[in-house]
């Protein structure tokens, strides 16, 4: 057979499938409305489901309300024939877990020393004993029988059993009255995972009676002799010896030199020596609130005080 004649044949055969089975027609009004009418029947559909759900939900909250307020009968089961309900479970608090997994850090031994002998300072004084709060006190002690221990009833057992108008604390610990140096020093100790006092000995000391700084001591000591004294020259004759002449006139701080102002100070206070090329310094509390540094020359003199 001949492809030509293949070709007719097929032709024929189709031409006979169309005349028997002839396309099919389609409403195009009536595919719309079957179309919306099928979307109508969907959204009922859903909407019905969410009624069902929040009916769901409510005879669940309704039962556990009627679950909530039925009373409880009291068992006629003896106790003894009961086991044993576990304690309640309290809720931890965030604070308290993190307090306790978090441990306080120690204090530092040098704050607590300046704290302390600050404190008895001020308590040894008549006019700044008020200042003093024991509570604050007492804090700075492993515990309370080594606060009273060490403490006491007048500060006293701090200062080797001395009252005491000046201490310089440069890693020891030296005590003074006037421009002297006390014969005994205390040293202190302290609990390595608070950082309080544990302990506090003092031990004679030998040696030059002046000790420690002598500018400090000199100048500082014999301001607070010189305002028991009245002496009234002593800011000026100290500020002479002591003090540059820069620091007196040209910053014009004149007799208070050295000072912050300060003319009668009841009691000194320095330490946190800090060393450089040819001056170091000191960080002095007279008995007011706040702390102010100097600097020593290498003349032996302060050459700059409150920032000046």
């Amino acid at each position: 057979m001949k492809d030509y004649d293949l070709e007719e044949e097929l032709a024929a055969a189709m031409r006979d499938r169309s005349r028997r089975e002839p396309p099919r027609s389609y409403d195009v009004d009536d595919l719309i409305g079957s179309v919306r009418q099928r979307r109508r029947r969907l959204q009922t559909g859903a909407a019905a489901a969410v009624v069902i759900v929040a009916l769901g939900a409510g005879f669940v909250s309704q039962a556990d309300h009627d679950r909530a307020s039925v009373p409880v009968q009291a068992s006629t089961a003896s106790s003894a024939d009961m086991p044993p309900s576990p304690p309640p479970i309290e809720p931890s608090s965030p604070t308290a877990s993190a307090s306790a997994s978090t441990p306080a850090s120690p204090a530092d031994p040098a704050r607590t020393t300046n704290t302390l002998f600050l404190s008895a300072l001020r308590y040894q004084n008549p006019a700044t004993r008020s200042e003093v709060d024991p509570a604050q006190v007492a804090a700075l002690f492993a515990n309370e029988s080594t606060y009273q221990r060490i403490w006491g009833a007048d500060s006293r057992g701090v200062t080797c059993g001395a009252l005491v108008d000046g201490v310089l604390a440069s890693g020891e610990v030296l005590l003074y009255q006037g421009t002297e140096r006390l014969d005994r020093a205390p040293s202190l100790d302290f609990d390595g995972a608070t950082g309080k006092v544990t302990d506090l000995t003092c031990t004679a000391v030998a040696g030059d009676s002046k000790g420690g700084d002598p500018t400090v001591s000199g100048f500082y000591g014999g301001l607070v002799a010189a305002t028991k004294s009245g002496d009234s020259t002593a800011m000026a004759r100290l500020g002479k010896q002591f003090v540059t002449e820069y620091l007196r006139s040209d910053r014009g701080q004149g007799p208070t030199a050295g000072t912050c102002s300060l003319t009668t100070p009841p009691f000194w206070l320095a330490d946190n020596p800090s060393s450089g090329t040819l001056t170091h310094g000191w960080t002095v509390n007279l008995g007011g609130h706040h702390d102010f540094p100097i600097e020593i020359d290498e003349n032996a003199k302060i050459a700059r005080s409150c920032g000046g």
